[in-house]
């Protein structure tokens, strides 16, 4: 949300209503992309929610009043050659006038074209905005440099595009303001730590430049690679045990939080310091107890982390390491490079967007190069797999198509259901942000304002969160009880989800907003609303 509701407001908005005519393509099926004509809106931020933005793009189960887009007509999404659209991308489309916030704008342009940058994650979204600088976006308008490389359906799929991408190469990159960012946690986080280069950490007095919005409760994860996780299994449940390999909710192994934070700020370097199973009513380490199938190379313990200015790191920090929100709080460990495992210290790699974060935990599972580029260490080279362990937004990998997969935390899955009832830990509120003093096209910025009310609905959300749909239970984005009322009943309701509980508080002014460092609360449970906890 990487979040989320930026999806959630793109899919509303590739749906929608009625027809224009259709965009105008080359001989090589690249569309001519014509100013006068387009509306073009730049966004940065949150990489987390990626599948779940192409997934609202293209759900023609999100009502055609709330659709950004029409979905009748085809779909383009732009992808960075070099990543495949894990830093950059963008999304072209036809506007939905069924859509009534949409119709009668003053510029009458009947296309839309999204531009979001994933590249730095969160503190992308936040700390440009703020001093409302240029930061690279994909360049999709010069046809020599892209390729058709797949159609698509109009309302099921994108026609894609690749191309070529090169960062502070203005032939193959767009310099532009961010016109507004989304974040996985609020803009005061970044700080520290999550500061990410280039920039001064946020203070409060920034807050004041700023409109900042809750958007959604974004559900993260604990990700291991799938033989750790297997090793995990074997551990808790025995080797024998038909829950070995299975992806269900009551065969998914746990770490509790002090161990996440052991691991994540370091206090580990081997995987038998890790102790999760009996034997003869004995405890013997993870990595000992392990089977030949599913075992390691090596024992070295290997952590997948952001880089500095990730929401996703952000939360983690909140979540589990209690910073930056105390003063005796300690950081995740850093990058450490391409360190010899023979020195007795943990393998951090940072990795600049989920999507790297994916392969870093692919690519350790197997021991070879195998997804992409964005991960290139001595790890490539076939000496073997290693385990390793990160962290995701839940809208991630549901189809199992990386080698890894999520576990439990203090023996709670990841699921709305859960985090409903009040058990799930590891959740935050993205917000969206725009600088007040940004110069704004008055048309392009009732369509970001739609975009982000859109993204809050939770009739969306409940479409787009089919692409979050694991084994193991329904995962992926609430809505905020500070803008819609979560159910009485204490049940969620996975056609319109609605967190009851936020980091927020009914309190007036700055006091109440959003703060993912405070405990979250039920926000507002009226006369008969409740907390189902069994």
């Amino acid at each position: 949300m990487k979040k989320l509701l930026l999806g959630v407001a793109v899919s509303t908005a590739l749906f929608g209503g009625a027809a224009h005519a259709a965009i105008d393509v080359d001989s090589n099926g690249i569309p001519v992309i014509n100013a006068a004509t387009t509306y073009e809106i730049f966004l940065s931020g949150s990489s987390a929610a990626g599948p779940f933005i192409d997934s609202l793009l293209t759900s023609s189960k999100v009502p055609a009043a709330n659709r950004i887009c029409d979905a009748s007509q085809l779909i383009y999404k732009y992808s960075d050659t070099a990543t495949v659209g894990k830093d950059q991308k963008a999304y072209l489309c036809v506007l939905n006038t069924a859509n009534p916030a949409l119709t009668g704008l003053a510029g009458n342009k009947a296309n839309l074209l999204v531009y979001k940058r994933d590249n730095g994650g969160s503190a992308q979204g936040v700390s440009p905005v703020v001093a409302d600088a240029a930061i690279d976006f994909l360049k999709v308008d010069d046809a020599a440099n892209c390729t058709k490389v797949g159609d698509g359906v109009a309302g099921t799929s994108f026609t894609k595009i690749n191309c070529n991408y090169t960062s502070g190469n203005v032939a193959l990159s767009n310099p532009r303001k961010p016109d507004f960012g989304i974040s996985d946690v609020d803009p005061i986080q970044f700080q520290g730590d999550n500061t990410p280069s280039g920039f001064a950490p946020i203070t409060a007095a920034d807050l004041t430049k700023l409109t900042v919005k809750a958007a959604a409760s974004q559900v993260f994860g604990i990700s291991v690679s799938t033989k750790l996780r297997n090793a995990m299994q074997e551990a808790q449940f025995g080797k024998a045990n038909a829950c070995v390999g299975k992806e269900t909710a009551a065969c998914m192994p746990s770490l509790t939080s002090a161990q996440i934070a052991s691991i994540f700020t370091g206090k580990l370097n081997s995987w038998t310091q890790l102790k999760l199973g009996f034997v003869g009513g004995k405890q013997l380490d993870l990595f000992s107890n392990a089977s030949v199938a599913n075992k390691a190379a090596s024992d070295r313990l290997h952590i997948c982390r952001r880089t500095s200015g990730s929401g996703t790191q952000a939360q983690l920090g909140i979540k589990f390491m209690g910073y930056p929100c105390n003063s005796v709080s300690k950081q995740g460990v850093i990058d450490t490079g391409a360190l010899p495992e023979s020195i007795a210290k943990a393998q951090v790699h940072a990795m600049s967007s989920s999507g790297a974060m994916s392969e870093c935990l692919s690519e350790l599972n197997s021991g070879s190069n195998t997804v992409g580029t964005s991960f290139n260490n001595i790890y490539n080279s076939g000496i073997g797999g290693r385990w390793a362990i990160g962290i995701q937004g839940t809208e991630q990998n549901a189809g199992l198509t990386s080698d890894w997969r999520f576990i439990k935390v203090d023996g709670v899955e990841p699921t709305l259901d859960k985090v409903v009832r009040g058990q799930y830990k590891d959740w935050v509120e993205l917000t969206y942000q725009y600088n007040n003093a940004h110069a704004f096209d008055t048309s392009e910025k009732a369509i970001i304002d739609e975009f982000i009310k859109e993204s809050g609905n939770p009739v969306v959300m409940g479409a787009t969160n089919q692409a979050a749909v694991h084994q193991w239970g329904q995962s992926g984005f609430l809505a905020t009880p500070q803008s819609f009322a979560a159910p009485t009943s204490g049940i969620i309701g996975l056609d319109k989800p609605v967190n009851p509980f936020s980091h927020g508080t009914t309190e007036a002014g700055a006091l109440g907003s959003t703060n993912n460092c405070r405990m979250p609360t039920i926000y507002n449970p009226g006369a008969t609303g409740g907390i189902l906890y069994n």
